[in-house]
């Protein structure tokens, strides 16, 4: 991937991001009382960054196996609410063990 197309998709990715915070601001002049309508644009991020997360961390070198396993600590960390980096290097750990066991 060259620089200039990097630029351009950090660029689009950067815009997008900005227009779905700053278009329910402009068009809205008062308080939005709809309680879904709150809750759906309050996990945009969350979502986004999951559909960018996840491909990833199947598509990551080592295997599926290793891979869900390690995707399998991390969701079961984070629902019991550990902090992110203890989530982030029990996954890894998990993913390199599984996969050094199984090669």
């Amino acid at each position: 991937m060259t620089h200039a197309r990097l630029a351009a998709l950090v660029l689009a990715v950067s815009a997008a991001s900005f227009a779905f915070r700053f278009i329910p601001m402009a068009l809205m002049r008062r308080k939005i009382r709809n309680e879904r309508l709150v809750a759906f644009i309050g996990m945009l991020p969350y979502s986004i960054l999951a559909a960018m997360t996840v491909p990833a961390v199947f598509s990551s070198g080592g295997g599926r196996a290793p891979s869900a396993a390690g995707f399998a600590v991390a969701l079961a960390l984070a629902l019991a609410g550990r902090s992110l980096p203890t989530v982030a290097a029990a996954a890894a750990a998990t993913a390199v063990a599984l996969s050094a066991f199984l090669n």
